[in-house]
C-alpha cells in the first residue's frame, strides 16, 4: 500500500469518527422504539398540548379558595354522577396517602374534589384532611369535557401552577406511579 492510500484511509477513519455519533444520534432520535425503555417516563396520560384554563371555569368557589389554589400543582378528582362510591373513597384515601409520601414537597400539591352532588355534604369527603371539596354543575362539566376528551367519573386531572391541564389519571391509578410523576415534575419545575 502506498502513502497516498494510507493517508486517504486515515482521513476516512478520522471523518467517520465524527460522522458515526451524529448519524447514530439522528437514527435514534427518529426511531426511539429502538432504545430499551423508549417510551415516556410518565405514568399518567400526558395531555398534549397542555390545555390552558382558569380554575374558576370548572367550579363554584370563593375567591379565597381560588387564591389558595393558584400557583400550586393541583390534583383534581372528577365526580360526574354526584355520588362518591366506595371506589371513589378509596381513590381519595390513596391520594391522601400520596400527599403524605411526597414529604417536603407535599406543600406544593393541592388536592381538589369536584363534587356534583346536590344534597348534603359527604361525611368522608368533609373529614379528608387538606382536601378542597368544591361544587360544580353540568355546565362546568360540559366545559371540561369540551377541553379534555374521554373524562370518566373518578378520573383525576393534574394542573400545573399556571393552570394548564397537563395529565390525566384513572380512578384506579397506582399512587406510586403518580408520586413518581410528581417527583419528576417538582424536580423540573421551579414554580409551585
Amino acid at each position: 500500500m502506498d502513502n497516498v492510500t494510507k493517508n486517504r484511509l486515515k482521513l476516512i477513519f478520522i471523518a467517520s469518527m465524527f460522522a458515526v455519533p451524529v448519524l447514530t444520534a439522528w437514527l435514534l432520535f427518529n426511531n426511539p422504539q429502538w432504545l430499551d425503555g423508549g417510551s415516556t417516563k410518565n405514568y399518567g396520560e400526558l395531555i398534549v398540548p397542555a390545555i390552558p384554563s382558569e380554575l374558576s371555569d370548572y367550579f363554584v368557589g370563593s375567591e379565597d379558595e381560588i387564591k389558595d389554589l393558584k400557583g400550586r400543582w393541583v390534583l383534581v378528582h372528577i365526580d360526574t354522577d354526584g355520588e362518591c362510591s366506595e371506589l371513589c373513597e378509596q381513590s381519595v384515601h390513596i391520594v391522601q396517602q400520596l400527599h403524605v409520601l411526597l414529604n417536603k414537597d407535599a406543600k406544593r400539591l393541592k388536592r381538589v374534589y369536584l363534587d356534583k352532588s346536590e344534597h348534603q355534604d359527604n361525611v368522608f369527603l368533609s373529614q379528608a384532611p387538606e382536601l378542597f371539596v368544591l361544587r360544580w354543575s353540568d355546565q362546568h362539566l360540559a366545559k371540561l369535557q369540551a377541553n379534555v376528551k374521554n373524562i370518566n367519573d373518578g378520573d383525576m386531572l393534574l394542573l400545573d401552577p399556571l393552570g394548564n391541564i397537563m395529565m390525566k389519571y384513572s380512578q384506579d391509578a397506582d399512587p406510586y406511579g403518580i408520586q413518581k410523576d410528581l417527583k419528576l415534575l417538582f424536580k423540573a419545575s421551579q414554580i409551585g
